[in-house]
């Protein structure tokens, strides 16, 4: 997926999965659903997070390897302007919910003394998440890899290394060193709570599930076989993806007590999305043109649906308060009426702060590199007259 106007279907069908499971998963928690519906889908906003790490580790590894091809990723400049190109499409919507969830967390309103690391990313960095807008630690995990990869890459590039070998070592230090520090952190586990808050959502243990994405993309670039024998046979991964949320769903079970299953849980997890994303790629339309719509506008919004969800769980829940109305007091409101409040607000906000905020800045982003280009252009046609 290159830009707006050429996507990928089928990846627009994985995005879409992810956010959902995130919006149910979260939802589910709320109202008096079905036993059996909370006991699925309330533990699936962990696969949802997945998903969306070996999404952008597959999106951005190609993104990485073009740029690296052509000669774009072997000067601190050029790391710079990728850099500025990531933050364009992320910082602005950031710090606009960062800001809201000041005022409407789900926690309670929050002190900017105490969340000033979240602006820097430093919420979740080595250490348990802080009490605050908690699902942002996705997002920190995400932009500390775009940070440190063109790094590492830069430094094994630059030492003589031929453009194989300083990318698989790359690759290696963000598979080996998350896996490192998990083994160190496993030692002091003793229930879910520690295994969630010093594993799970700890930076420097989770980088790793990016990069299994950027292999996939290099597999689709440099082996191009092996690319194709996952397009077959990829769905025997989306199987193992599938069994892994009925794990989930169960409350990984004996998972605690097994150091080696701390360990190695997640990457199995991501090895197999990874695995089964060449598949699911493939997939050109659901058979039903009104779903497929869904699921590009789905896709197209999932970042904004994503950070804005929990800000409209709380407000929806506030509002209908005020209105003596609610799941568990005053005038009780049917489940399902209340899931459907919440996904109209999920949605409704959604495109507006898309419209408003994200949108934007992805235009200017698109406007300046195309200035870039041209003026690289011009540079080289002057040099060549």
């Amino acid at each position: 997926m290159s830009n707006r106007h050429n996507r990928v279907f089928g990846l627009d069908v994985v995005r879409a999965i992810a956010v959902l499971l995130v919006l149910i998963g979260h939802a589910s928690y709320h109202g008096h659903a079905a036993t059996w519906f909370k006991w699925f889908w309330g533990a699936q906003g962990t696969l949802g997070v997945e998903i969306f790490f070996v999404l952008s580790g597959f999106l951005i590894g190609g993104i990485l390897l073009r740029l690296a091809r052509t000669d774009r990723l072997h000067r601190t400049g050029d790391v710079w302007n990728f850099w500025v190109r990531r933050w364009a499409r992320t910082l602005p919507l950031y710090v606009f919910f960062f800001l809201l969830y000041l005022r409407f967390d789900y926690l309670g309103v929050g002190d900017l003394l105490k969340t000033y690391p979240f602006l820097v990313f430093m919420q979740n960095f080595a250490w348990a998440p802080l009490p605050f807008f908690q699902h942002s630690w996705s997002l920190a995990v995400e932009e500390w890899f775009y940070l440190l990869f063109p790094l590492v890459f830069l430094a094994a590039a630059s030492s003589g290394l031929r453009f194989g070998r300083a990318f698989g070592l790359t690759c290696a230090v963000f598979i080996v060193g998350p896996l490192a520090m998990r083994v160190r952190a496993s030692a002091g586990i003793a229930d879910y709570d520690g295994f969630n808050n010093l594993i799970r959502m700890v930076v420097v243990c989770r980088l790793d599930a990016i990069a299994m994405g950027v292999l996939v993309a290099w597999i689709q670039v440099d082996w191009k076989p092996v690319y194709e024998g996952l397009q077959r046979w990829g769905w025997i991964a989306a199987m193992t993806v599938l069994a892994s949320a009925f794990y989930l769903a169960a409350g990984m079970p004996s998972l605690i007590g097994h150091p080696s299953a701390r360990v190695l849980f997640f990457p199995i997890m991501s090895l197999a999305i990874a695995a089964a994303i060449p598949w699911v790629a493939g997939i050109r339309t659901l058979g039903w043109h009104a779903l497929d719509g869904f699921v590009s506008l789905t896709s197209k919004i999932s970042y904004s649906l994503y950070l804005g969800h929990i800000c409209m769980l709380t407000l929806v829940n506030g509002a209908l308060a005020e209105f003596g109305m609610g799941a568990d007091s005053g005038v009780r409101i049917p489940t399902p009426v209340l899931y459907g409040l919440y996904m109209a607000a999920f949605y409704v906000f959604a495109m507006l702060t898309y419209a408003f905020v994200e949108r934007p800045f992805l235009m200017l982003r698109d406007i300046e590199t195309s200035r870039a280009s041209i003026s690289d252009g011009a540079a080289q046609s002057t040099s060549r007259n």
